[in-house]
């Protein structure tokens, strides 16, 4: 290079890199989950398969092929549970050490049949193992952190009643035990995920992980996923139901959700709007349902509040676009204030009037882009405000609604949009 001009030298360095950047990867991804349902995977997996390998080595379901390629994406199914019990003991013993067995011993000969170049691992349970085998065999490691998982474990037992289950995860779960290995473990990669701005905030400050270090994936959705109100051609509410003001949450039951303060607010609510409904669609355990079954029927609103079961995606798609509000109410700690829902950029997509509480992701995009109305958490006056607000006002939250339908479908919050930093990570590995 000695004699070419500085910018000739700086052209050829730039041309080589634009080279190695079309060059395929071949990337492995690691989930204790079944594929193609979880979400954020299928996207990310998707989405890097338009210019890479992706291969996935996660959870087999009974009746599920072993091997399969879907949209591009090579899927390995051989992580097998005999049943959730099972399941259950290798998550304790995972919990002991942080070195899953299963993955452990099926990792080598993944990396090798797929002579996989980085390894892209979802979520802190499978980090340690991960980083222990891709060491090995010296590949780049990127680590997508869904959430806050230590606080997550905080929020998602606080209602268990089973004293076995209590104190398992007393001894196994516990917030200080994994926060440790967090910030362990973190470090140890090259790269971390992070799904919203606060979470990257957290991550630096808590653990002096450097910004560069960090790339942020929103859990928005691509923009096809639209297509979905538009064909749907059945009702999911009844003649009747469809007489009422309908508040619908879909969604797990957790207790992180705040599906206590809509119902709680219900009582004044219903005096304000007579022919209110809330109706919660979703999964929930024994103890979850006992607990908010309790506060519907202490405050007599068996005619107003209405739980269901989980509902099949086609459903779920046609009570968004039904309801008169679509709400996520969660209560606000530092596991809620790390993420925001699928749900709340496809509520935008319906095209109907979105609520939610005031944690500070999705205040601060509610506030950016004025697509929605937001309540202070776990304060059921403060709920029931918002929505008279909304019922009264129902000119206004049409037009918020309208403008978040806008930016999520041809504006800037869909997932073409928000996932070129993931691309933009792998394409400069």
């Amino acid at each position: 290079m000695k004699g070419y001009p500085v910018f000739q030298i700086r052209l050829i360095y730039i041309c080589g890199f634009r080279i190695i950047k079309r060059d395929r990867m071949n990337i492995g991804m690691l989930l204790n989950g079944n594929y193609p349902n979880d979400i954020r995977v299928r996207k990310e997996a998707e989405s890097l398969a338009k210019e890479h390998s992706v291969f996935i080595l996660c959870k087999k379901e009974k009746g599920a092929q072993p091997f399969e390629v879907c949209n591009g994406v090579t899927i390995h199914r051989c992580i097998s549970y005999k049943n959730i019990q099972h399941e259950g003991i290798i998550d304790v013993f995972t919990a002991i050490n942080f070195i899953h067995p299963y993955f452990k011993k099926e990792l080598p000969q993944f990396i090798e049949k797929n002579n996989i170049q980085a390894l892209h691992i979802h979520d802190l349970p499978l980090a340690k193992t991960a980083y222990i085998i891709g060491k090995k065999y010296k590949l780049s490691l990127v680590l997508d952190l869904h959430e806050n998982y230590p606080e997550a474990l905080k929020t998602w037992f606080s209602w268990r009643k089973n004293p076995v289950i209590r104190l398992k995860n007393a001894l196994f779960f516990n917030y200080k035990r994994w926060k440790k290995y967090e910030a362990t473990i973190i470090h140890k990669f090259d790269y971390v995920v992070a799904v919203v701005d606060e979470m990257r905030n957290r991550l630096i400050q808590e653990h002096k992980i450097t910004k560069d270090k960090i790339i942020v994936v929103p859990n928005s959705e691509k923009k096809e996923f639209a297509i979905n109100f538009e064909q749907q051609n059945t009702s999911y509410f009844t003649e009747e139901e469809k007489q009422k003001f309908i508040i619908s949450y879909v969604g797990g039951f957790g207790p992180h959700r705040g599906l206590h303060t809509a119902i709680a607010a219900m009582t004044e609510i219903k005096k304000v709007i007579p022919n209110v409904l809330l109706i919660l669609v979703g999964p929930a355990n024994k103890d979850v349902t006992v607990h908010l079954t309790s506060i519907i029927e202490a405050n007599q609103l068996q005619d107003y509040v209405q739980l269901r079961k989980r509902e099949p995606f086609s459903k779920v798609v046609t009570i968004m676009k039904e309801s008169d509000i679509n709400i996520i109410p969660h209560v606000s700690n530092d596991h809620t204030e790390s993420a925001v829902p699928h749900k709340f950029y496809q509520i935008l997509m319906s095209g109907k009037p979105l609520l939610t509480s005031d944690c500070r992701p999705m205040k601060r995009l509610i506030d950016a882009y004025d697509i929605g109305t937001y309540f202070e958490a776990e304060k059921p006056k403060a709920f029931g405000a918002a929505v008279k607000e909304i019922y009264e006002g129902n000119e206004k939250a049409t037009e918020k609604a309208q403008r978040g339908k806008t930016l999520a479908i041809k504006g800037s919050l869909n997932w073409e949009t928000t996932s070129k930093e993931l691309s933009n990570l792998y394409n400069s590995l």
